[in-house]
């Protein structure tokens, strides 16, 4: 390729030039080394790969005397990784500048380090005008989309979707709408795709449920249609554009104005793609359309491709070099990194045997005998440590947090040599277990801090404030008054009476609920000594008590009208929300969280044109019924604090201790199936698209051809529709749910990759919430079966002798007689409990479960 010259300096000298603590090992040599073409590098988790590409642009840069570092570009996916990618290219441009001074006027530049969607966007910002785009554009945040696409919703003239709340059919349309873009539909071109697959879908008939959920979820998306078209044409008016918007424009300029195309290569002439198994097929599109052919090195990791839910293709690693490749790839276009710089033995013997099955094709594959990009085995570090692992599998959810405590406490005591605390983090599958695993950490002492907003939700400080903000926009909005009620420490006989007074009202008002009126009964509580007809009396307390939190509320209503910002900060102060963290011991972490709150409140403000309270409380529902949360403005995590937060947030981060909480099969992996079923047995299946109108039709995927084929049986039954069912009953939805599993093993992979030193897996008998049995997670039960070299099977008993002490603390492998069998490590799975047992195990249940 032109620019190549006879290499001057190796890998290894370039290394030694930066930092002379470092060898390169064999695989970061040939990375480095590797000519100007299509690159792809499978790069196994904690294998440098951030080092090796810093070092392959120094190394770029020394042998090429036609680059500069502004003639190199770095992509990623979150501006803060951008940035770090950046910093660390500045820093060693400068001690390679410095240490080879003849070429320090070429290297006096900087890197140009973005993420994809700022890419997107500056190619239309800058060359818009070419397809006749406005180059002087706004950008639509997430929340600015959320509360655009609500207007238009809650405006639409006919109930798109009887089933879902009006938050459930905002976010379903807002789904689709993304993926008719990331898959290179327009609103027309998917109206056509959806109606000709209608069509193809009359041969199943409507003769039974499945056909008729079958039809009736593709009905819905063709009259989703209309708020998306809706939603576009809004768009324009206001001279907005979405992520999504960006990268189909930029798509369309690359691909229609060949001129564009040509300067940006010749700008950037080497180019670094992070994270590219996280690509969607728009992505994809607009990259090789620009770089196809180009010195690109694209980095990835199958096994973490985690991002399947938005958008991201199943396919990115596999038709890489088919797609920026013109003809056969050669040997050496396809590299590893395999060497686990982060974990000690044990953690990596356990993950690499969750990820045994990722490197096999699947099962609904048909015809394909292996993987283009299969993550490489990783293996030790040299000089790694044997590392702990403990595995835990106690009858009770209570118990499971208390192993968690226990873990935690000895982790973070552990000695140290640089004066700095063991840093911990506990991730969970589900947002909902972050409230009872925040308050046994706190219990027990131990400062904690849940990241993300929908973290940030679950503080009860901030569901204080929340409740006061839902009650000021909607006086009938009962379950936040119930949490108040609930705050002010009301006793079982005064509820009743406030209950009974609100009937009174109820029946004087003529509401057909007294829950209607449960903020009537606390503007105005009954006097003191107040009982209906022989019920409990009110007590003077509790009218006091009812009087203030009534008073409280009306000053918040009075606020309405004013911004989000300081609607917010005046119910934290009018609330007493502030005093309250501040005199509580326990609630470390609630004034931050209450100063974060007021954050989100003012970016979402400021990114929101025509903000209210009422789209904001909206924005904010959808957090919750989103288990990945939705992007916020939060601050850096407190390094003396464990983290709580979920699996996909933890991607990317490390620390020395890490809990994988909640390892229970259907919560994690998860799946919809009523029962759970144990380790060995088939994985559950799914229905996936097949009823979610909020998801592009498989077959009408980009990437569908690595996905299961949908092609329906229709013969052999009494009906088509009968031999439809029986088709996807037993073919079509085992391989989705197939499908589905492995993008949880994924997830699962990422999480057992987090720590250092020390990890705990967990979960319990009865995690389910509502006390059903839940057999251990297949992930748990492998990394059991790898690290102990066999299945355990406790005596019978075991469960009871921990019930007996109350408390799983540290002495629990030592005090049931259980050995590791592999290095510093334990392992411990209860028997499964009995109905009787579970009885009393409800009885020990903390609140929630």
């Amino acid at each position: 390729m032109a620019g190549d010259s006879a290499m001057t300096l190796s890998a290894t000298q370039i290394q030694a030039i930066v930092d002379a603590t470092k060898t390169p090992t064999p695989e970061q040599v040939r990375v480095v080394e590797a000519p100007r073409r299509p690159l792809l590098v499978v790069a196994g988790a904690g294998s440098g790969k951030t080092e090796t590409m810093s070092m392959r642009v120094l190394w770029l840069l020394a042998n090429h005397p036609d680059l500069t570092p502004a003639s190199i570009l770095g992509l990623t996916f979150t501006r803060k990784a951008a940035g770090e990618l950046g910093d660390r290219l500045r820093e060693r441009i400068r001690l390679l500048s410095r240490e080879l001074p003849q070429l320090s006027e070429r290297l006096d530049e900087d890197p140009v380090t973005l993420t994809y969607n700022s890419f997107a966007e500056r190619i239309v910002s800058e060359h818009g005008m070419r397809i006749g785009i406005d180059p002087d554009f706004s950008m639509l945040s997430e929340a600015g989309a959320l509360d655009l696409m609500t207007q238009i919703v809650e405006a639409w003239p006919t109930d798109l979707d009887d089933d879902l709340s009006p938050a459930g059919v905002v976010g379903r349309v807002l789904h689709l709408a993304g993926e008719i873009a990331e898959h290179g539909y327009t609103v027309e071109s998917a109206r056509q795709a959806l109606e000709g697959f209608g069509r193809e879908l009359e041969i199943v008939g409507d003769s039974n449920n499945a056909a008729r959920e079958l039809h009736q979820a593709n009905q819905r998306r063709i009259a989703f249609l209309g708020p998306i078209e809706a939603y576009q044409r809004r768009k324009r008016e206001m001279g907005l554009l979405d992520f999504s918007d960006q990268l189909v424009l930029a798509t369309r300029i690359v691909r229609e104005v060949p001129s564009v195309r040509a300067a940006l290569r010749e700008e950037f002439r080497a180019v670094l793609l992070d994270e590219f198994q996280d690509t969607s097929v728009i992505q994809m599109e607009l990259l090789s359309t620009l770089f196809g052919d180009h010195a690109v090195t694209a980095v990835g990791d199958p096994n973490q491709a985690i991002y399947g839910w938005r958008g991201a293709s199943a396919s990115s690693l596999e038709t890489f070099l088919e797609r920026f490749q013109t003809g056969a790839p050669e040997e050496g276009q396809t590299l590893t990194l395999s060497t686990a710089w982060r974990n000690d033995v044990s953690i990596l013997d356990a993950a690499n045997r969750v990820a045994e099955p990722l490197r096999e094709v699947a099962s609904y594959q048909e015809g394909k005998e292996q993987l283009n990009a299969q993550s490489p085995v990783l293996v030790p570090r040299p000089g790694a440590g044997r590392g702990v692992v403990e595995i835990a599998y106690p009858a009770a959810y209570e118990d499971a947090l208390a192993a968690t405590v226990d873990f935690v406490r000895r982790v973070r005591a552990q000695p140290v040599t640089d004066g700095k605390r063991r840093t911990v983090a506990v991730l969970s599958r589900r947002r909902k277990d972050f409230p009872l695993i925040d308050a046994a950490l706190r219990e027990a002492g131990i400062p904690t801090e849940i990241v993300g907003l929908g973290g940030l939700l679950d503080q009860p400080a901030v569901q204080d404030v929340r409740a006061a903000l839902e009650l000021g926009y909607d006086v009938a909005a009962s379950p936040w008054l119930a949490r108040l009620l609930a705050g002010i420490d009301l006793g079982a006989a005064d509820l009743m009476a406030l209950g009974d007074w609100a009937r009174v009202l109820a029946r004087r008002e003529g509401a057909s609920s007294h829950q209607a009126v449960l903020l009537d009964a606390v503007d105005d509580p009954p006097a003191p000594g107040w009982a209906d007809k022989g019920r409990p009396a009110i007590s003077e307390e509790a009218v006091r008590r009812v009087r203030l939190l009534g008073e409280r509320l009306r000053l918040v209503r009075e606020g309405v009208g004013r911004s989000i910002t300081e609607q917010v900060e005046r119910a934290i102060l009018i609330m007493g929300t502030l005093d309250d963290v501040i005199a509580d011991p326990l609630s470390m972490g609630g004034r931050a969280a209450l100063d974060e709150f007021i954050a989100v409140a003012a970016a979402y403000e400021k990114e929101t044109p025509g903000a209210s309270l009422g789209s904001f409380l909206a924005y904010l529902r959808l957090a919750d019924e989103r288990e990945d949360g939705l992007d916020a403005p939060l601050g850096e995590p407190d390094p003396k604090a464990v983290q709580i937060l979920t699996v996909h947030g933890s991607k990317g981060l490390e620390w020395d201790g890490v809990v994988v909480f909640g390892l229970s099969d259907g919560v994690f992996p998860s799946h919809n199936k009523r029962t759970s079923v144990e380790w060995t047995d088939d994985v559950p299946p799914a229905n996936a698209w097949l009823t979610d109108s909020g998801a592009l039709p498989h077959p009408l995927r980009g990437d569908c051809g690595d996905l299961p084929p949908f092609v329906p049986v229709v013969e052999g039954s009494r009906t088509a529709s009968a031999a439809y069912d029986k088709w996807a009953t037993q073919v079509y939805k085992p391989s989705v749910g197939v499908y589905a599993e492995r993008e949880e093993r994924r997830l699962a992979y990422v999480a057992m990759t987090r720590a250092r030193s020390a990890q705990l897996l967990v979960g319990s008998w009865t995690s389910d919430f509502n006390m059903k049995v839940a057999h251990p997670s297949r992930y748990l039960m492998e990394a059991s079966a790898e690290l102990f070299g066999h299945t355990p099977q406790p005596k019978q008993g075991t469960a009871g002798a921990v019930e007996d002490r109350g408390v799983w603390g540290s002495g629990a492998w030592r005090d049931l007689g259980v050995e590791p069998a592999v290095g510093e490590g334990a392992c411990l799975i209860s028997p499964i409990p009995g109905e009787e047992e579970r009885e009393a195990l409800s009885a020990r249940a903390p609140s929630g479960t």
